[in-house]
């Protein structure tokens, strides 16, 4: 029986109501959101204003009892030795403690607790100070009946330890604020999501509602489809077109770590640092799998053919992975194949082998009549037939299996860009007997000539003129450091008119590294090209970009100038500027 249209006018009016209070509940969920998020970045500032205070306070403190440290052993040789020329070097460790401690008071100048804690700290190495002045006044023998006033040594220790429990502290209720803040956005965000939900499922019962004719319904049905693919195809250009900026902050990080590494000296300083690099090179490789399969699934990525030598693509895995994880005997092999994307495809293959195959990994080589074959082998626990297909899907991970961090991306994207290549894959597995991945690819000479290793040398750009133009000022000082700390001088600014100041006081550049995005445009091509042309003596240009559109990575190819795609590290940003200016 149909409903009468006062029924069906009632129940589209209920629909349509409950449907505007779901939407109205979103609305409510998204500015609440919002404000969090704000609130949230706020935290976030703060925690790092607190951390670069408390290392500020703690370097400060370091130096101070350094420099009291020096003042006492001088002292101590002056009393020995009465020698005159100590004192001025006493002096100045003297007038050094004493300003590193007020620095630190300074510095923590907001903090009324901490501060008070310094104070002590300030007044018990000015006793001390005061102390060692009045053993050099005093005559020789005088001197020798002086009692140190050991609770000086004992006090200095408690209240530095009291003040490292205090500096932590700070930096724990940061963070514990910025992790409510971090818990109360996750809550809103899945509320946001069901709501959402509920609001999709009620707009289309209303729809189905309105529409009395099933052709109608599958024809709104059909565009809703193509919609959402749409969006999905969207949102995946998105992520490829965005990257420039997702990849800002962690090629600054990626630069300062190196940084970092090379001034740290103490042996837990330098385990704590090991551990934050691997910690940053997973967040990059996850994000890059991320940007790989974003690029891939939005067509972004055309594949460059050309003939490649199989061992140099071997030879830069292995030093991706040193000690003697991976073993691979010398070929001699060329194929024809894109670069990038075979070393992608190898690379992922050997992270997988030595993620599930006890921490090491073959690469084997093959010719056949017209074709080459490389295979990746492990001896892990093996893969079940019945798995087999499924490794290959997005986010998979197989239950069970050790080592199981990662997004489950790395064979999706081994088998979308083999794909792409139309090479073909094949597996070879069971339970208990390893894994073996095998590529097939075209063969162009299975004698390529002698493969030759060069040692690798420390890379050095000692006394070369170097300028950076980038306007993000974190990833503009951490590239100057890294070049810096190979011994070049590096002069620095945001955009072409610093650039041109920098041309007009004189500074004649062997070397300019140039950001690609300036000022939110694509413009460091076009300016490297007008510096280049106003000097008497154009310099090596590199350009460094996060944009990997095929536009953008074709524009980079015609300007005929070296580049390289963010996060960069510190050696592969050394060995871009040496090659730079040797060729120069």
């Amino acid at each position: 029986m149909a409903e009468s249209p006062s029924a069906v006018s009632s129940s589209s009016f209920r629909a349509e109501f409950i449907l505007a209070s779901a939407i109205a509940g979103v609305t409510v969920l998204i500015i609440v959101l919002g404000s969090l998020l704000w609130s949230g970045a706020r935290l976030n500032a703060n925690e790092y204003e607190v951390v670069a205070m408390v290392r500020a306070v703690r370097a400060e403190i370091a130096g101070a009892a350094r420099a009291q440290a020096d003042a006492e052993a001088l002292a101590g040789r002056f009393v020995a030795t009465r020698n005159a020329a100590l004192l001025a070097d006493y002096d100045r460790a003297k007038v050094e403690a004493r300003a590193r401690s007020a620095n630190a008071s300074r510095l923590a100048a907001g903090d009324a607790e901490v501060g008070e804690s310094l104070t002590s700290l300030e007044n018990l190495i000015e006793r001390r100070l005061n102390i060692l002045d009045a053993e050099i006044a005093a005559g020789p023998g005088a001197a020798a009946r002086q009692r140190p006033e050991q609770d000086i040594y004992t006090q200095f220790r408690h209240e530095s330890d009291a003040l490292q429990v205090l500096l932590n502290g700070r930096i724990d209720v940061a963070r514990i604020a910025e992790d409510n803040a971090h818990r109360r956005l996750d809550m809103i965000t899945i509320m946001l999501g069901v709501l959402s939900l509920v609001a999709s499922a009620l707009a289309i019962f209303a729809l189905r509602r309105e529409r009395e004719q099933w052709r109608l319904a599958q024809a709104a049905t059909e565009a809703a489809r193509v919609k959402a693919h749409e969006s999905d195809l969207a949102k995946t250009r998105f992520l490829a077109v965005a990257s420039h900026d997702m990849r800002q902050p962690l090629h600054a990080l990626t630069l300062y770590l190196s940084a970092l590494e090379r001034r740290v000296e103490g042996a837990e300083a330098r385990d704590i640092l090991q551990k934050m690099d691997r910690a940053t090179q997973s967040m990059v490789g996850m994000f890059s799998m991320l940007l790989d399969l974003a690029r891939v699934q939005a067509g972004v990525v055309q594949p460059e053919i050309d003939d490649v030598r199989v061992q140099d693509v071997i030879d830069r895995i292995i030093a991706e992975h040193p000690g003697g994880k991976i073993s691979a005997a010398p070929t001699p092999m060329i194929v024809r194949s894109d670069p990038a994307l075979l070393e992608r495809i190898l690379a992922n293959l050997v992270a997988n082998a030595l993620k599930h195959g006890g921490g090491r990994a073959r690469i084997e080589t093959r010719a056949l009549a017209t074709f080459a074959e490389i295979d990746v082998v492990d001896d892990g626990p093996g893969i079940p037939l019945e798995d087999q297909n499924r490794i290959f899907e997005e986010f998979v991970r197989l239950d069970g299996r050790a080592g199981a961090e990662g997004l489950g991306l790395g064979l999706a994207i081994v088998k979308r860009i083999s794909d792409l290549l139309n090479v073909p894959i094949r597996l070879v597995s069971a339970p208990g007997r390893g894994a073996r991945f095998i590529l097939r690819l075209p063969l162009v000479a299975a004698n390529g000539g002698p493969v030759e290793t060069e040692p690798t040398a420390a890379v050095t750009m000692r006394g070369a003129n170097v300028i950076v133009i980038d306007d993000d000022a974190l990833a503009r000082e951490a590239i100057a450091g890294a070049l810096r700390d190979i011994g070049a001088t590096v002069r620095v600014g945001a955009n072409e008119a610093e650039l041109d100041s920098l041309l007009g006081q004189g500074a004649s550049p062997e070397l300019l590294v140039m950001d690609l995005r300036i000022d939110g445009l694509l413009q460091g091509v076009d300016i490297a090209q007008r510096a280049c042309a106003r000097m008497h003596r154009a310099p090596r240009v590199i350009i460094v970009t996060g944009d990997t559109a095929p536009e953008t990575l074709a524009m980079l190819r015609a300007s005929g100038f070296a580049w390289l795609i963010k996060p960069v590290d510190a050696r592969a940003l050394s060995e871009a500027a040496a090659a730079e200016l040797h060729a120069a």
